[in-house]
Parts: C-alpha cells; sequence; structure tokens
C-alpha cells in the first residue's frame, strides 16, 4: 500500500510541473468539460440540427491541432452539442469549413472505414472514467459509420466491435453537420443517478492533412489516449436497459470441388448476446458459420517459418483486444508474430479448411478493476481429428493510474485424452505517458514434452515528439509448444532494440512535414548463445505535408544455416554462414487523390544468391463509391542451384451502392500454386447488425481448369429486447 500510494502521488505530482526531458516537455493541460441537457422531445435524427433543443446546450468547441502545427487553435471551427433521453444519447456536430462543399474529401463509405483518407469526425466516451477505456463511433461527410473500443489507454484497440448507433449527415454551405443516436444499452457504465464520464472529439480536414483535438492530444498520440480526454457531465437518471439479442442465421451453401457431385447443405445457427452488470457480456453461439468472411490476401513464403494471417471472423474479432497478452504500448508489438499465446485462427480452421464448430460461449468486459474474458469453443470432428474443446481465461487487473498485470490459461483438450496447456503472467507499467515497460512469462504443457517449455519477454519503451526509442528481450525454449497459439521460431533468444528521431523542417522544407532517421537491430540466437540471425538497417524517412512517404534503407544480414532450406521441394541452400546486404526503397502516395500507390523494392546479397523484389500497388479511386485497387509481388531469386522468379498479382474492386450495400471482389493469381482464386461478396445491411450475403468462391489453374466452386447465401437477423 505504502508504494502504490507514494508512486501515485510522485506521478501526480510531476505530470503537473513543466519537466524537460531530452528536450521536449511533458504535456500538461486544463481538463475540459462540457454538459449534456435532457431533452423534452423525442430528437429526429436526419443530419440537421434545426431541433429547437439543440440550442439549449452549450457546445464543446475551440479545437487544438496534433498535426501539423500541435498547440495551434484548429484551422477550421467545429462545435459538438449533447442531448439525450431515456433511451439515447445524441450529438450533434457542426463542422465549418470554409472551403464549401467542394473541399470535403470522402473516399469510402463501407462499415470501418479507412478513416485517414477522408474528412472525419470521431466521438470518444469513456463511460467508466477511469482513464482507460471507451467506446468509440465515427463518420464522414457521407454518413458512413466507423466505431470501436478502446482499453488500456489506447494499448489494446479493437476497430472490429460493432454496436447499433444511428448517424445522419448533412453536407451544407458551410460545412457538415452531424447527428449521432446511440442507445444506452449499447455502451457499459456503472449504476448510478448521476454520470460523470470521459470525452474526446477528433476531426480531420484531409485536404490539409490536419488533426484537431477537443481536449488537446500531443504528437505522438492520438484520440485512443483515453487518460487525456475531458469530461461529459449533466446525465442523470439513465439506465442501460436490458441489453439482449438473438441472432439467428440461415445459410444456404451450394459447393462443388474437382471430381465431386454438387454439394448443398443449409445450415441454421444461432448467436445469443446478453449484457450482465454494468461492464460485461455474455455471448452464446450454436452452429456457428463463417460463411460469408472475406478470402486470405495470399502470400509467398520464401522463408523458413511459418506466415502469419490474420483473423477475420466476425465472432472472434469482437472483444478480441480482452485477449490480446503483453502490451502493444502504442505500436510497440511485444514481438506479436513471434509469439501469440491465444491465436483464434487456431480454433475451426485445420490446414486451410473449415472446421465444424458446434458452438460455444465468451464472458468478456469490465468488471470494477478488472478485465475479463473467458471463451470456450467446441469443434466438431473433422476428417482424422477428434472433437476438441478450446477455453481460453484471460485477466487483467489494472494497477496504479494507466498500469496493470494479468494473467492468462489456454486449453485444448483432445476427445480421447490428449491436451496441450499454456499459461502465464504479463505487467505492462507506464509513467510520464511516454515511459513503458512490459514483461510476461509464460510455460506449455504437452504430452511427451518436458523441459525448456518456457517463454519469457521483458520489454521498454520511451516515446515523445522527438525520439521513439524501443528495447526488447524475448526467450522461447526448444520444447515451447503452444498449440492455439502462434510460435513461427523456437529455442531462440531474441533481442531487439530500435531508435527513431523526428524532425519537423519547418518552413525550411515547406513540403515535408517530417523527417525520420532511424536504425534497428534484431539479434537471433539459440539457447546457448550461439548467432542464428542479425538484421539490423539504418534508414532514412521522409513524410510529406500531403502524408506520402519516402524511404531509403540499407541492409545488413547473417544467417546461419544448421541445415538445408529447401526454398522450392527441387532446390534447397547448403548449411553454412551466409553474409548478406542490400539496400531498400520505399514510396507510398497521397491516398485521397484519385490515383494513387506504393512501391517497394528490395534488392542485394540472398544466402549464396542474389535477390530482387518488387511490391507494387496501384489504386483507381474517382470517388467514395468506386475503388479499384491492382498489386503485384515479384521476387527474382539467382541462386547457384538455379535460377527463379513468383509472382503474386491481385486485384480488388470495391463498389459501394450507399453505406449499407457493398459489392467487393478480390481475385489473386500465384505462381508457385499455378492457380487463381475469386472471392466475390455482395454485403446488404438492411438493419443495425442484421445482414444479408452472398458469395461466390472459386479456385482454378493456370490452365482454366475449375478445381472449387462455391456459391453461399446467408441471412442474419438481429431480435433486439
Amino acid at each position: 500500500m505504502i508504494v502504490k500510494h507514494v508512486g501515485g502521488q510522485w506521478i501526480a505530482v510531476f505530470l503537473g510541473v513543466l519537466l524537460v526531458v531530452g528536450g521536449d516537455i511533458i504535456f500538461a493541460q486544463q481538463l475540459r468539460r462540457v454538459s449534456a441537457v435532457r431533452a423534452s422531445e423525442p430528437i429526429l435524427i436526419d443530419g440537421n440540427l434545426d431541433d429547437p433543443a439543440w440550442a439549449l446546450a452549450a457546445p464543446a468547441k475551440d479545437f487544438t491541432q496534433t498535426e501539423p502545427r500541435q498547440g495551434e487553435p484548429a484551422s477550421e471551427p467545429t462545435e459538438v452539442r449533447f442531448l439525450y433521453d431515456q433511451d439515447y444519447l445524441y450529438v450533434g456536430a457542426h463542422l465549418f469549413d470554409s472551403g464549401g462543399p467542394s473541399a470535403l474529401m470522402v473516399n469510402d463509405v463501407t462499415r470501418d472505414f479507412q478513416s485517414g483518407d477522408s474528412d472525419y469526425f470521431n466521438v470518444l466516451l469513456d463511460t467508466f472514467d477511469d482513464d482507460r477505456n471507451g467506446f468509440m463511433f465515427g463518420t464522414n461527410p457521407k454518413g458512413a459509420k466507423r466505431d470501436g473500443q478502446m482499453g488500456g489507454d489506447g494499448a489494446y484497440p479493437n476497430f472490429d466491435w460493432d454496436g447499433i448507433w444511428h448517424v445522419k449527415v448533412r453536407i451544407t454551405e458551410s460545412g457538415w453537420q452531424v447527428e449521432m443516436a446511440i442507445p444506452f444499452k449499447t455502451l457499459r457504465f456503472e449504476d448510478s443517478s448521476s454520470q460523470l464520464w470521459g470525452l474526446n472529439f477528433m476531426r480531420r480536414i484531409r485536404r490539409k492533412n490536419e488533426l484537431d483535438h477537443w481536449s488537446p492530444i500531443p504528437r505522438p498520440y492520438i484520440i485512443s489516449r483515453v487518460s487525456l480526454a475531458g469530461e461529459l457531465d449533466g446525465l442523470e437518471d439513465v439506465e442501460r436497459g436490458s441489453n439482449l439479442y438473438f441472432k439467428p442465421y440461415l445459410s444456404l451453401p451450394v459447393l462443388r470441388r474437382q471430381g465431386d457431385d454438387v454439394d448443398f447443405q443449409p445450415e441454421v445457427g444461432l448467436d445469443v448476446k446478453l449484457g450482465l452488470g454494468g461492464g460485461l457480456t455474455l455471448d452464446l453461439t450454436a452452429n456457428t458459420d463463417f460463411a460469408q468472411v472475406e478470402a486470405d490476401a495470399q502470400q509467398i513464403n520464401l522463408t523458413r517459418f511459418s506466415l502469419f494471417f490474420p483473423e477475420k471472423r466476425e465472432f472472434f474479432l469482437e472483444n478480441s483486444s480482452i485477449f490480446q497478452f503483453g502490451r502493444s504500448l502504442q505500436g510497440f508489438a511485444s514481438f506479436r508474430q513471434d509469439l501469440i499465446p491465444f491465436f483464434s485462427r487456431r480454433i475451426g480452421i485445420s490446414g486451410g479448411r473449415l472446421v465444424p464448430i458446434l458452438g460455444g460461449g465468451r464472458l468478456s468486459g469490465r468488471a470494477g478493476p478488472y478485465s475479463l474474458g473467458l471463451l470456450s469453443m467446441q469443434a466438431d470432428e473433422f476428417e482424422e481429428e477428434p472433437t476438441t474443446n478450446f477455453s481460453v481465461v484471460r485477466v487483467r487487473r489494472d494497477v496504479f493510474k494507466l498500469s496493470d498485470v494479468g494473467g492468462i490459461f489456454v486449453n485444448k483438450q483432445v476427445s480421447g485424452g490428449g491436451f496441450n496447456r499454456t499459461f502465464g503472467a504479463d505487467l505492462n507499467l507506464n509513467f510520464l505517458s511516454k515511459l513503458a515497460f512490459t514483461t510476461f512469462i509464460l510455460k506449455t504443457e504437452t504430452p511427451g514434452l518436458e523441459g525448456d517449455d518456457t517463454a519469457a519477454d521483458f520489454g521498454v519503451r520511451w516515446n515523445d515528439r522527438r525520439l521513439d526509442f524501443q528495447g526488447e528481450f524475448l526467450s522461447i525454449g526448444e520444447n515451447f509448444n503452444p498449440e492455439v497459439g502462434f510460435v513461427p521460431r523456437r529455442g531462440i533468444r531474441k533481442s531487439r532494440s530500435s531508435l527513431t528521431w523526428r524532425v519537423r523542417p519547418g518552413d525550411r522544407l515547406s513540403r515535408v512535414r517530417e523527417i525520420r532517421p532511424q536504425a534497428n537491430i534484431d539479434y537471433i540466437t539459440d539457447q546457448e548463445n550461439v548467432i542464428k540471425t542479425r538484421n539490423s538497417q539504418l534508414g532514412l524517412a521522409f513524410e510529406l505535408q500531403n502524408s506520402s512517404v519516402i524511404f531509403l534503407a540499407f541492409n545488413s544480414h547473417f544467417e546461419r544455416l544448421d541445415e538445408p532450406f529447401f526454398i522450392r521441394p527441387e532446390q534447397s541452400i547448403p548449411v553454412g554462414d551466409y553474409p548478406i546486404s542490400g539496400w531498400a526503397f520505399f514510396f507510398s502516395s497521397d491516398r485521397s487523390r484519385i490515383l494513387g500507390g506504393e512501391l517497394r523494392v528490395n534488392s542485394g546479397d540472398f544466402f549464396d544468391g542474389e535477390k530482387t523484389t518488387v511490391r507494387g500497388k496501384l489504386g483507381l479511386q474517382p470517388d467514395y463509391r468506386f475503388s479499384a485497387e491492382l498489386s503485384w509481388n515479384h521476387d527474382d531469386i539467382s541462386l547457384p542451384s538455379g535460377d527463379f522468379d513468383t509472382n503474386l498479382v491481385a486485384a480488388r474492386l470495391s463498389y459501394s451502392f450507399n453505406t449499407s450495400t457493398f459489392l467487393n471482389a478480390l481475385i489473386q493469381y500465384d505462381s508457385t500454386q499455378r492457380e487463381v482464386s475469386s472471392n466475390i461478396r455482395f454485403h446488404f445491411i438492411y438493419k443495425p447488425l442484421s445482414d444479408f450475403f452472398l458469395v461466390y468462391n472459386e479456385r482454378r489453374s493456370s490452365t482454366g481448369e475449375v478445381l472449387e466452386r462455391a456459391l453461399i447465401a446467408k441471412l442474419t437477423y438481429v431480435l433486439d429486447l
């Protein structure tokens, strides 16, 4: 108790004092507050702020810039007001713009669109006022929806969360207006007759590449830094309601594989969601189906290790941030793809094919100072695999002001007695808003594997306006085996450090916003400290005022092979030590323009030969309805054992009829597999969280022979009680 008291007081005192640390001033600000007013009549959500009740609410205004000129007043005024009644919180925003309607930029109206490419308005609600967690609701001038949850003061973001809420937008000669209606039952908050919530707003003026906040946010942070929010008061006698809904589905798949008959197997299933108390949510699922999921972007593997494919299934994405282990620390990934103790793609996927999921449940959310995540899923037998249960328990407790300590337990129980378990603890500390530490230890239990089955990590990061330093050490035992996780390389010790210096040239180079010289090194040994891999890079990045990026780097690499590496089934690289060097170039254009793209070129040594890699993207976006992107990944490899090249070509097409009806296509060609795959998906959101999908999937050989073809119709419906 003494340590907690003294540490908390010490931080509180020094956060209020202007200290110069490495040339940077610790950010201090005056708390901002705005009040919500109870509406006596229903508010019509039409994007027009002409209801008389809006005039009764005092506005939140006087936004300040985070980009490009931190601390200066926003170049365009913004006013935001709050009303509420028994069921809804209403947000009314007038975003003035001297450029008129033609100056507004919108490139996307899909659900959870990329906000960086459009004019954008976002609301953050810290409903527990704990400076850690919040809900985010955003839109653009065409009324598209983007929502998400924040945890750990921005360290655990989750933009895959979708809530029930409503928004309408109206463009005027003076700018654009936003009306939101957020049901109280969509949110989580304490049972109290009087509510005090954390609050912030973010506005992006895209043509100026300007980022503004109501409660000021210093670079390099954004609105997800919940601890820097202001306050919303005036909410009296509001209740969350039952927050119970049922979501049944009907799936009608028609599938035909090469040499087989047509297979038609209709499926029905059910999801149930129930809010428990102030912060917990219970999700139940029966006969879970993922027929509507977007196809993976293909990858060609020229390494010795497994590739990482992200989770895309809705049930596992929702509240997934609660199950994260090892804090990301505002971009500090804690070797995120080197060790993931719980990776949900291990559930219901085997060898790239879907395994039937009988059902399961998840309890997640907040309970006082605790974040809780409990998940249990039962997979059916599949081919030669027996039925398997996957269970996860994740607990985090808040400590001090912005730190936490937690534990995780993952269990895979196979019918017949087989099992695999992973368990461990992590500690994440934050000081002075810029200094962060993270550490964890993990152990696995697998029949037949004894000893050397632990993993441990320690990392530190200092991140301010000018300097970003990261250092981390990770050790993974040879028998560390999280079968419901992701570990591409075991039996290693990995040390990593990186240093980035941010320079703002100002008027001296008016077209350049920031120059970033940087250096990083990865050093990997075995458990006896014998070097296996070393990667080092010296680079220089230029960020232009319009968001374009130019990057140049020199790479130095060392690789030791203790056994031959078969880069292709018929071609291997012999045992030996390989010093490798080369250079890299990267350019990314302004994505808000009609025509844009990326170009990445790497060239240099490759083991006992040479390799040139070209990664290119060309995007066409004439308006917010239609976009097309063509990408080409090419590797040209020259080795003593023979030369070869690889090509991966992908075309993405997207058409948005409106903010609730979309047509998307992904067509890919892989030269190593000599296959063309197609994924075409029609998506209609006919009411909040209720969808109709029509999906066509096909795999075809390069000679034109159809290998697999499927047409799937799926309907979901939310019954909100």
